[in-house]
């Protein structure tokens, strides 16, 4: 998946669960101060994101998402390592 194909599904998630414009959701674009984004909206967001994208958001990577670019950023990591994953023989 192209990194603007996940960009573009991240958004739509945020817009759709967050209830947010899609226009505020820039890179640099704080969760909570900008955002205002709580630990309720946050929790939402992983749940939404673990759906859509079959990754599993781990409560640890919950702490390094402060920004838009943090959580683009994060999604196309885990879906990396998925792949990298997948590709792994299978010790017998």
């Amino acid at each position: 998946m192209e990194d603007v194909d996940i960009e573009e599904r991240v958004k739509a998630v945020m817009v759709a669960h967050l209830s947010l414009e899609e226009a505020q959701l820039l890179p640099q674009a704080s969760l909570v101060d900008q955002l205002y984004l709580d630990s309720l909206d946050l929790l939402d967001l992983v749940l939404a994101l673990n759906d859509a994208f079959g990754i599993d958001i781990g409560a640890k990577n919950v702490f390094e998402i402060k920004t838009v670019g943090d959580v683009y950023q994060l999604v196309r990591r885990l879906l990396a390592q998925d792949r990298v994953a997948s590709r792994e023989p299978v010790e017998k």
